[in-house]
């Protein structure tokens, strides 16, 4: 273990300070306050090796006065590598192969200049200690060491409890300065390096940048023809019938293309046969640890029936009633918009005013509904206590999805099939979509920026004298934190649904669209190279329970689509004779057409190209022929064995 002990101003240092063979990837930091016994412990345990139940990683340690406990935590090279087999990190082989990493055939992964400290990606690195730190947990039922109110259970991550309880208060992957300012100078306005932001990123974040950017071209037709049908709808006005149809057929080309894409993508990635063995979430915990019958190995066991009961019986009828009184909010509004604008609107400025504070409050109110929920949602998930990752993130994105859902297309449902006012309609999208997205990325990328140039300047004005590397890490926690890329996905998705559910009202949507996201792109990278801290970078096939989202979002719009135009007066045109009820029966007519020749383009579009299909099942021919050849070896060298242990007993 190599450690430094060191306070600010002191200019004596260690071995472990001057020695090059160590290499941080990972900051933890305590208060200062934080009891030493729990420090010492919790080093021990990180240093300590994996059959004595540590994670045998390298740790140096600073002791900087007013800013905590500072842990530096790395590996070595060769624990990297058996970290990367374990963990089932796939690499390509000198053959072009994408295959799981096994160290004992290191020479086939290592192709010329490579080395094993390059062999792995930063991400792949820090992912593995983050793995190791994370994966310390407790055995069984007992008071945490130098605190005896706080109780650990079995299974739980022994870091997890610390972070949630204040004793480690920051917790984050450093940045690689030199392989950051190439990733910044290949990110462009027109320019995208997937694959850098995939190895300095990860997999997940990756994905969200491949599947906006992805979207954003399949978008071009649709912005277009959009614009063509805004331009000629004076003269030519029953094109735009065709038009909305149309949009529909090409959002299904493009969610079962985007399927292609990412399988790709994932092959590539060495994601795409991810085995399922899921990794525990931090915060879960059993009531008892037990053998796991595949892996042989002790983990912790919660009762389903207990989960299933929290989900359905406490967390479900919570959100229902929490989505209520969402849309009564939303017609509370509506009312009193209507009444203000009945008593005070006469035409002049201050009427106008006064009619505008509905609308002002009812955004105020949004904000902390939206704010409130979240909340709610992380706390309710977590004490679901979800097994997985990828099951707390599942359940956590529906709820949020479900209220944010009802916050942002109920409303503009409401004005257009109960006020049936398409005109204020077009207006709110188009507001909607240039001010909120523009606030969106002041909010996200701009004013984190400006905020961090301050903090930096304040603290060189005012911090000790310290080392250039621990100056770094000190900058770096003060970054603002990358809770991961939800909010992201669900800019994305609000503007799917502005693009597509009304797309027969506003045919500009898509233009304007395609405008954002070729900002968006550039400016969510922006954030992430300049104003925030290291994602955690986390391996994924896909976007996961997005593509069911905006799936279940082209549905929706197929029929927010056919009921507007069997609303609309030109439409009713053609057959003024006709009711309601006929015209909405059309509609539905329509509406099922439609939906069927989507079934029939997904059931026709195979989600994974040949040429994937062909490359993993090559991959397989070549590992069962070097199994059968390694078979083969091991039989003829005990038969040899054999025979020379024979002759010994004739001679």
């Amino acid at each position: 273990m190599l450690r430094e002990r060191k306070k600010a101003g002191d200019a004596s240092s260690d071995k472990a300070e001057n020695d090059d063979t160590f290499k941080a990837h990972y900051i933890l930091i305590f208060p200062s306050n934080a009891s030493k016994e729990t420090v010492r412990w919790i080093i021990d345990l990180l240093s300590r090796s994996q059959r004595d139940g540590g994670a045998e990683l390298l740790v140096r340690v600073s002791h900087i006065e007013n800013e905590g406990i500072i842990i530096e935590v790395g590996a070595s090279h060769i624990r990297f590598l058996e970290a990367a087999e374990v963990l089932e990190i796939t690499k390509e082989d000198k053959n072009g192969n994408i295959r799981e990493f096994v160290f004992s055939n290191l020479d086939l992964f290592l192709k010329p200049g490579m080395t094993m400290d390059n062999l792995l990606s930063t991400s792949e690195k820090q992912r593995i200690i983050f793995e190791e730190i994370m994966g310390i947990r407790s055995m069984e039922k007992k008071n945490l060491i130098g605190y005896s109110d706080i109780m650990l259970y079995p299974g739980q991550s022994i870091i997890q409890v610390c972070r949630n309880n204040g004793i480690v208060t920051y917790m984050y992957p450093l940045h690689e300065p030199a392989e950051l300012e190439i990733l910044k100078k290949k990110w462009t306005f027109t320019s995208l390096p997937l694959g850098d932001v995939r190895n300095y990123f990860g997999e997940a974040i990756a994905f969200y940048f491949a599947f906006t950017f992805y979207y954003t071209c399949y978008l071009l037709p649709t912005a277009i023809i959009g614009a063509i049908q805004t331009v000629i709808s004076f003269d030519i006005s029953r094109c735009y019938i065709f038009f909305a149809i149309f949009k529909m057929i090409w959002v299904t080309l493009f969610l079962e293309s985007w399927k292609r894409k990412s399988n790709e993508l994932a092959y590539t990635w060495g994601t795409l046969r991810l085995i399922n063995l899921p990794k525990l979430h931090p915060t879960f915990r059993g009531v008892h640890m037990d053998i796991d019958p595949v892996t042989k190995q002790h983990v912790p066991v919660y009762p389903a029936y207990k989960r299933h009961f929290k989900i359905y019986c406490i967390s479900l009828p919570l959100v229902i009633l929490c989505l209520i009184f969402a849309i009564v909010v939303m017609l509370v509004y509506f009312q009193i918009e209507e009444w203000t604008i009945e008593e005070f609107d006469d035409g002049s400025f201050e009427s106008w005013i006064i009619t505008q504070i509905p609308g002002i409050v009812y955004a105020i109110l949004v904000y902390v509904m939206n704010v409130i929920y979240a909340y709610v949602a992380t706390i309710l998930t977590e004490w679901e206590n979800h097994r997985t990752q990828e099951s707390f993130d599942n359940h956590r994105i529906i709820k949020l999805l479900l209220f944010e859902f009802v916050n942002n297309f109920i409303a503009m449902g409401y004005i257009a099939f109960c006020q049936q006012d398409l005109n204020m309609l077009k207006w709110q999208i188009a507001v909607m979509m240039v001010v909120n997205q523009l606030f969106n990325q002041f909010q996200e990328a701009i004013l984190p920026f400006l905020l961090q140039k301050y903090r930096q300047k304040w603290r060189a004005k005012f911090s000790p004298v310290i080392s250039p590397r621990m100056k770094s890490i000190l900058e770096q926690r003060d970054m603002w934190s990358y809770e991961g890329t939800y909010d992201d996905y669900l800019e994305v998705f609000t503007q799917f649904g502005y693009v597509f559910l009304f797309s027969s009202v506003f045919p500009l949507a898509a233009l304007l669209a395609v405008l954002n996201n070729v900002l968006e792109v550039w400016m969510d990278g922006f954030k992430l190279c300049y104003s925030y801290q290291r994602p955690q970078a986390r391996p994924v096939k896909g976007i996961g329970v997005w593509q069911v989202a905006f799936e279940v979002l082209s549905l929706i719009a197929v029929m927010s689509n056919c009921a507007l135009i069997s609303m609309s007066p030109m439409v009713r045109s053609y057959s003024p004779d006709m009711s309601i009820q006929s015209w909405l029966l059309v509609a539905v007519a329509v509406e099922h057409v439609i939906i069927a020749v989507k079934m029939i383009l997904a059931y026709s579009i195979s989600d994974v190209p040949k040429w994937v299909l062909v490359a993993i099942q090559k991959a397989q021919f070549e590992s069962l022929q070097a199994l059968k050849m390694e078979r083969k070896e091991k039989t003829k060298y005990m038969l040899q064995s054999m025979n020379i242990k024979n002759l010994a007993k004739v001679d």
